[in-house]
């Protein structure tokens, strides 16, 4: 199996973010100036008749600077903080490279405008399988699109978040930006994967929408839904994954 992170087209695009950001921030820090300036130094009195639209336009250079400044500390926090991996998402690669042969790839990081951020996608001749990854622990139930997680207590309380619900919007934003590029013949999976062991996680289950399973257990329950039939020509896993991983 091939395991690739898209990670030079990630840098750029955070290198892009920078470079609006600090536009945004050169704009909104000249016109806070001006206004500031307008506000310091009058140039038109208060008696004059243009002066309510002398304090118009000094309130406005002022919240279009900060405005801009705001937005431009928000994409710099973003574009520093931008995710060039996912450690979970590595590790069920090594899990998944033991099981599946070169015809499999599994793009780790996945982040476009369009789609959204995946985890992982793993792109083979079995379809376009969508990961959710968790490193989540404790004791979780799932039923339907429904998740519980015990509390201290001993109680079922609804979950902080679910996974099936994340996994099956990612999953239809995907499906629709494979059809947007012209990509029609690629039937878009998901499975939801936790990555700790039987000791710090608990999983149940009862008419799951989308599969669930230990990363352990993962190579063995992929045979149940995924690695049970082949849904792709090489032709459409390789336009798949082009459209995916652009380098």
């Amino acid at each position: 199996m091939r395991n690739v992170a898209p990670t030079r087209s990630l840098t750029r695009r955070a290198n892009q973010w920078k470079s609006i950001a600090f536009l945004a921030g050169a704009l909104g820090g000249f016109a806070l100036a001006v206004g500031i300036l307008m506000n310091v130094i009058p140039l038109v009195g208060v008696n004059d008749p243009s002066f309510g639209v002398y304090s118009f336009l000094r309130a406005a250079a002022e919240f279009v600077g900060i405005v801009l400044l705001a937005v431009s500390a928000g994409m710099l926090i973003r574009a520093f903080t931008w995710r060039m991996d996912n450690d979970l998402a590595q590790q069920t690669a090594q899990v998944l490279g033991q099981k599946l042969d070169d015809r499999y790839t599994l793009i780790r990081n996945v982040s476009k405008r369009e789609i959204g951020y995946i985890d992982a996608v793993l792109v083979g001749p079995a379809g376009v399988l969508v990961f959710r990854i968790t490193d989540a622990e404790g004791d979780w139930a799932n039923e339907g699109v429904n998740w519980l997680v015990r509390n201290n207590s001993g109680d079922l309380l609804p979950a902080p978040f679910n996974p099936t619900k994340e996994c099956q919007i990612d999953m239809d934003r995907l499906g629709e930006f494979l059809r947007g590029r012209g990509v029609h013949d690629a039937p878009v999976l998901g499975v939801v994967v936790f990555t700790r062991d039987d000791r710090r996680v608990r999983l149940s289950a009862r008419d799951s929408v989308i599969p669930i399973s230990h990363l352990h257990l993962l190579p063995v329950n992929l045979g149940s839904f995924y690695l049970n039939a082949e849904r792709m020509n090489m032709n459409a896993v390789t336009q798949v994954i082009q459209q995916l991983y652009d380098v």
